[in-house]
This record gives C-alpha cells, structure tokens and sequence, in this order.
C-alpha cells in the first residue's frame, strides 16, 4: 500500500518494506547497493524511544522521518550521508528511510500526518 502524505495527497512511498523483526532491523538497508524513488523501509518499535541509526555499509544518502503512532512527523534528518551516525531529539514510535532528497520533493514538513492509502478495488 503507497504511504502518503494526508493534507496534500502526496505519494511518499509506493512500496514500504516492514522492519519490525530483530533481525530487520539490524540489518536495515546495510550492504544494500541502491534504494530506488518508491521504496521505503518502516521501522516498528514496540515502545516510543529515540532510535539512533548509523549508515554503516549503506552506500547511499537517505531521509529519516521519525513518526507518532499516529504517523504524525516529529522529526526529519534529510540526506544522511553514509558511514554516518545520527541521534533524533525525539522519541518515537516508527522510523521511516527513504532515498535521499525525498523528504524535499514531497515538501514534507514536521507536523505533517502520513496515512496508508488503501487499495482501489476494481
């Protein structure tokens, strides 16, 4: 389902892939070569924290938007450059990675709410 943003219909994401396993989440989008306009990784946590996030062995720039249970946007790290360390000043219920700069072209802002769009049937 393509994640979008509420106030303006945005598509943010068309295809989210789920880290909410252990082992999803540490590997992240580590030793990955690429991360194409579309994709994006969403982290689940089971309780609100401040996940920190390092682009060890990620070979390209990402955005992090760090969201509410509510997918409303607490914060935004645009174009986190690899072998980088980065520490949210929020706590937060989801993380979410997109390509680098995506977070600009959506023009998405703090304060923002993102939602699921559901599926048209045919």
């Amino acid at each position: 389902m393509p994640m979008i943003v509420k106030n303006t219909g945005q598509i943010l994401a068309e295809e989210i892939e789920t880290a909410d396993s252990f082992w999803s989440r540490f590997r992240g989008l580590m030793f990955k070569w690429s991360f194409e306009e579309g994709q994006a990784l969403l982290f689940k946590f089971s309780k609100p924290r401040k996940f920190r996030i390092h682009t060890f062995f990620v070979f390209f720039s990402i955005d992090l938007v760090y969201l509410s249970k509510d997918f409303e946007v607490l914060e935004i790290k645009e174009k986190l450059s690899p072998w980088r360390l980065y520490k949210p000043s929020v706590e937060a219920n989801y993380l979410l990675e997109l390509p680098g700069g995506k977070v600009e072209k959506a023009d998405l802002e703090e304060g923002d709410t993102l939602e699921f769009r559901k599926s048209e049937s045919h």
